[in-house]
């Protein structure tokens, strides 16, 4: 089952219609994925889809769970209208529980896999548990999976720690009206500098102000709290390395997925992205003006701030003026 929905212009979610996918269209999904995109980001994209199915599926039938001992009594009779398996529940506890299937379409779709591969139906798992707790990040591991050989595919659930939580540095003015710069909510600009020094001048001024900030950036995040003195802003690294807040260059779905969560959470938001440029080489020109184009609507929808330093020189001129026609072009004051 997936969902789909009706948004009115200021994003406002009015209808959440849902319509069953055949599982033999699941696999001609995964199958086009892993020819164009590689078995990695297949997996992710797919995992995504499937938080975001779940979460509409909670949302539209407006489910509320205190805690986990709720979840469990609300899931096997909701689950039951997926159409992904039938489930059972053991080990439930306050942090977590595990859900089992006595039949996984998905595995059945997927046939025989060296992991775990019913990432859809993970992603389904948490995105439903995430939505129905309130928003509490709800975490799913698929332990065993009949796709490899086991009897059933077991998935674990898990209550997570908050990630990127929105918080302000300082409480400041309570919409950033305190800043000394002039940028107005619900847009998104770029910063034509070859180092991003004005850009963080901004980005700080905000968050000082009361402002709830998302960094995303090339520099190592350490470095970038102890330079600017940030403790409590999240900070998204761009980077390959194996770190909890590293998000590789290339998924840039799964970034844009970050943003529009925190957007979702966050009040009188600003975002910056300090890579841009990594980003383009990494990826290509084509895919970064569309990552940028997607996350200036959600700015839009959600009067937030965007801002993106570049360095002209690093991009030609026509590339550099396509930008500037989907963000505004700011020029500080001195």
């Amino acid at each position: 089952m997936a969902d789909g929905g009706e948004q009115s212009g200021d994003g406002q979610n009015l209808q959440t219609s849902f319509f069953i996918m055949p599982g033999n269209a699941l696999k001609s999904l995964r199958d086009e994925l892993m020819i164009s995109t590689g078995e990695k980001l297949a997996e992710g994209i797919i995992y995504r889809y499937g938080i975001r199915c779940g979460e509409g599926m909670i949302q539209r039938m407006n489910i509320k769970c205190d805690d986990m001992i709720g979840l469990s009594e609300m899931l096997p009779g909701i689950w039951a209208g997926v159409g992904l398996g039938r489930i059972q529940l053991k080990g439930i506890t306050d942090e977590g529980m595990l859900v089992v299937f006595k039949e996984s379409i998905e595995a059945k779709t997927v046939g025989q896999s060296p992991v775990p591969a019913c990432h859809f139906t993970r992603g389904y798992l948490s995105g439903m548990a995430s939505a129905a707790l309130s928003g509490k990040k709800v975490n799913t591991v698929e332990e065993e999976c009949a796709s490899k050989g086991d009897e059933f595919c077991v998935h674990r659930l898990m209550v997570g720690k908050e990630e990127f939580a929105p918080a302000a540095e300082a409480v400041g003015a309570a919409s950033g009206k305190g800043s000394q710069f002039n940028l107005e909510r619900g847009f998104s600009y770029i910063l034509e500098e070859d180092r991003a020094e004005k850009s963080y001048e901004i980005f700080m001024d905000y968050v000082t102000n009361g402002a709830q900030g998302l960094l995303i950036t090339r520099d190592y995040p350490e470095k970038i709290r102890q330079k600017y003195n940030l403790k409590k802003t999240p900070i998204l690294w761009l980077s390959n390395a194996e770190s909890e807040v590293a998000i590789e260059p290339v998924q840039l779905g799964k970034l844009y997925h970050k943003v529009e969560d925190y957007l979702k959470k966050s009040s009188n938001s600003i975002i910056m992205l300090s890579g841009i440029e990594y980003i383009i080489t990494q990826n290509n020109y084509t895919s970064a003006l569309k990552f940028l184009q997607l996350v200036r609507d959600q700015i839009a929808i959600h009067d937030a701030i965007f801002i993106v330093p570049i360095s002209a020189s690093t991009i030609n001129e026509r590339d550099l003026k396509m930008m500037e026609r989907e963000m505004n072009l700011y020029t500080p004051p001195k």
